[in-house]
């Protein structure tokens, strides 16, 4: 069997040499995201080191770490939103599907519209339900409203919600619960079709019911889309997701699949925050 290691090295054991390039073709195919060599800045201060990692098409990760490792500014990495912090720079790639969404020729409209973005507090806009979701598909020029409609609705069912406010489509967001506010925006954010969604925090201040509830979504979703998630919550890692990585003071200490990462971890570091003794 062929693997990529943490390095982005490949390991081939017990493969017939033929079968070699073929076996590094298939794993290379299954690659959603690979980031390569990344560091961060903040003006002079170097917050990420060296990150290389990959993550698998049609899978859940999580990034794990301490407050202040880093881990949600990696993830902003990802579809570019630290273009938005003045005096920020980052060295490196990240490639999506191959291509490196840092190179002069990318949109970034058309990025964040495939790398879709749910944040720690539930942010919907201050519009309808309806006008929530539907606004990314005006602002990428679709006019149908058909075929809007039909979006909305089905965005809405995809997240859970869609019994729960068939009725008040047309009333403010904000009279939503906060669970509920929480599920409209994983419904904003799949509404322009992506393939990458990015989840920083997203049950952080719900209620256990709430929770749970966005836990199962997102179990259901990586049918679809490839899942990055950053979280400081060991337990539900371990459950939702297939693999998992450890982040402290802006490394990358561990990432493996989940089974290994929480039952044999390489680094004691890893050990001693997945047992609470960090």
């Amino acid at each position: 069997m062929a693997e990529i290691d943490n390095n982005n090295n490949i390991n081939i054991n017990n493969i017939d040499k033929n079968n070699i390039d073929n076996a590094v073709d298939n794993i290379k195919e299954e690659i959603k995201i690979e980031v390569k060599n990344l560091n961060f800045y903040y003006g002079d201060y170097h917050l990420l080191k060296d990150i290389n990692l990959f993550f698998k098409k049609n899978s859940v990760c999580t990034i794990l770490g301490p407050s202040g490792c880093g881990k949600s500014s990696f993830l902003r990495t990802l579809n570019r939103m630290n273009d938005y912090t003045e005096g920020s720079k980052l060295k490196g790639e990240v490639l999506l599907d191959g291509k490196n969404i840092y190179g002069k020729s990318i949109d970034v409209v058309e990025l964040r519209r495939n790398v879709g973005m749910v944040f720690q507090n539930p942010n919907p806009f201050p519009k309808t339900i309806f006008e929530n979701i539907a606004f990314g598909l005006k602002i990428h020029g679709i006019k149908n409203k058909q075929f809007i409609a039909e979006r909305v609705e089905k965005c809405l069912k995809y997240a859970g919600l869609l019994d729960e406010v068939k009725d008040k489509l047309h009333k403010n967001a904000f009279s939503l619960s906060g669970g509920q506010q929480q599920r409209l925006c994983i419904a904003r954010a799949i509404a322009t079709n992506p393939s990458v969604l990015l989840m920083d925090e997203p049950t952080a201040y719900l209620d256990p019911a709430s929770t749970a509830t966005i836990l199962d979504l997102i179990a259901n979703f990586k049918k679809f889309y490839t899942i990055i998630i950053v979280s400081h919550n060991i337990q539900q890692a371990g459950r939702i997701s297939d693999y998992s990585g450890f982040f402290l003071n802006g490394e990358l200490i561990e990432f493996s699949k989940s089974g290994d990462f929480f039952t044999r971890p390489k680094d004691k570091r890893t050990e001693n925050f997945i047992t609470n003794r960090f």
